[in-house]
């Protein structure tokens, strides 16, 4: 398998090659967040000295390749820099100068080393950020984009399904079928090795389904929504309840976005009685979700929980400005786990890392990185609002506001149940799509309105945008 794998690698590399030049560098972002997310670490990794080489290495080393080539020839795009963007600027000089400034672990320490963890789940999806927002942008290399992460769940779906059947002559990678690697098993649990994680991708994947429906052919329309329901299926196998708040939260708002106003109340209303119908039809899974478990972790974890906000507010009492490290959470706790003065397991976090992006983030750089990381995800909320809201910009740059609302929501509901920067493959489709959505707004304040668009009719999108 590795030589076939290999033999592939090779020929995409040359006829990556041949065809770079031609290549969109917004699709191409997705090509890399796709493969790169599919062939993991364990699929191949090759140590040279100091640095381990891996697929998703690579494939961002030529998508940097790629860059710089386009940039070479003129292709890509400096827009004017953003709210959003000076925030996350910010936050980037932040972390890197709380990392710097802590001094190393002498003791125990988390698998994921801070310097690593910053740049792995901050600086590089950063960089795909600007890639984003410098790319050409219009709705064919939007489409496209799109279309690249539809094929991804399209393959995600049918591993998850492959998982839970046990299907495993139909698992790519093979180190899926390991169950003494990542966590999960017995869930479908996807390339990363993680329930979470695979749902969060599908998420993202369902609705870029979603918002290429409209625009699709009759037989696009047929596959769209195959994929749809397989997407939404793959999402429910995780059994992980964060990434079933993620789906239903999105389902909760984007549609009702895109219905005309006079629907919108009952709309809302039948979406409710769906959502308490769901949730006692799905009360069953919660009450056993160990059992999907092969070592009946899942369970336990729901009590820890509030074994992990005791610790948090404690270690944020003793360092509420500046927290106690980027990073070091997994060493700092363990002076706190020795508290006997209630009855929660504390002990039971020993060998934990976070198991809360938002606690994490506050325990290790304090209410300044807090801070400044809510800010940036408010900014790109308000980003994917604000393209929506714009009457007079065309459908597909308003289609990418709901899509940039849909991811926002699928991160956030995995956020608080999981640290998703300890898995930051989940950072790329959200980096790149607000990448994008930040590169619209800066092109459109640079662009000035013809009379043509100004005595334009309002687009039907502000009240039915996937008609």
């Amino acid at each position: 398998m590795i030589v076939v794998v290999l033999i592939i690698a090779a020929a995409a590399l040359v006829w990556g090659v041949i065809f770079a030049r031609r290549l969109p560098l917004l699709p191409a972002c997705g090509i890399m967040a796709a493969l790169g997310y599919v062939l993991g670490p364990p699929l191949w990794t090759l140590h040279a000295g100091p640095v381990s080489l891996t697929c998703d290495r690579l494939l961002i080393a030529g998508l940097a390749a790629l860059c710089v080539w386009q940039w070479r020839q003129g292709e890509l795009k400096l827009r004017t820099l953003t709210v959003a963007d000076w925030l996350l600027l910010a936050l980037l000089a932040y972390l890197t100068l709380r990392t710097a400034a802590t001094p190393a672990s002498d003791g125990v320490h988390s698998s994921v080393g801070p310097w690593w963890r910053l740049i792995a789940a901050f600086w590089i999806p950063a960089a795909l950020y600007l890639v984003a927002r410098s790319a050409v942008l219009n709705q064919r290399n939007w489409q496209w984009f799109l279309t690249v992460l539809v094929v991804l769940g399209a393959y995600l779906s049918f591993t998850a399904f492959a998982e839970i059947t046990k299907q495993w002559w139909a698992v790519f990678p093979r180190y899926i079928s390991d169950p003494t690697l990542g966590e999960h098993y017995g869930r479908a649990r996807g390339p990363a090795l993680m329930s979470a994680s695979l749902g969060v991708n599908l998420t993202y994947t369902f609705w870029a389904a979603w918002l290429l429906w409209p625009t699709a052919g009759r037989f696009g329309k047929a596959l769209l929504t195959v994929l749809l329901g397989a997407m939404v299926g793959g999402v429910l196998l995780t059994f992980t309840r964060s990434t079933w708040i993620g789906l239903a939260g999105g389902l909760a708002i984007i549609p009702l976005l895109q219905t005309p106003r006079e629907w919108r109340l009952p709309l809302a209303a039948a979406g409710g009685l769906a959502a308490v119908v769901g949730a006692i039809c799905m009360m069953g899974a919660v009450e056993n979700l160990s059992r999907k478990d092969s070592d009946g972790s899942a369970e336990h974890s729901v009590y820890q929980r509030a074994s992990f906000v005791v610790v948090s507010m404690r270690m944020f009492r003793d360092a509420p400005l500046v927290g106690h490290g980027f990073g070091r959470f997994y060493d700092k706790k363990m002076p706190y786990l020795a508290d006997r003065s209630q009855q929660l397991e504390l002990d039971s976090l020993r060998n934990l890392d976070h198991h809360n992006t938002l606690l994490s983030i506050l325990t290790e750089t304090g209410i300044i990185g807090l801070g400044l990381f809510l800010c940036v995800l408010i900014a790109w909320l308000r980003a994917g609002w604000t393209l929506y809201r714009s009457e007079n910009a065309p459908v597909w740059v308003r289609r990418h506001g709901l899509f940039t609302l849909g991811v926002m929501i699928a991160y956030l509901g995995s956020a608080v149940f999981h640290d998703l920067t300890l898995s930051p493959t989940e950072h790329w489709v959200l980096f790149l799509a607000c990448g994008v959505a930040s590169g619209l707004l800066a092109e459109g304040r640079q662009t000035a309105p013809s009379a043509a668009t100004a005595n334009r009719r309002p687009l039907p999108g502000r009240t039915a945008i996937a008609t």
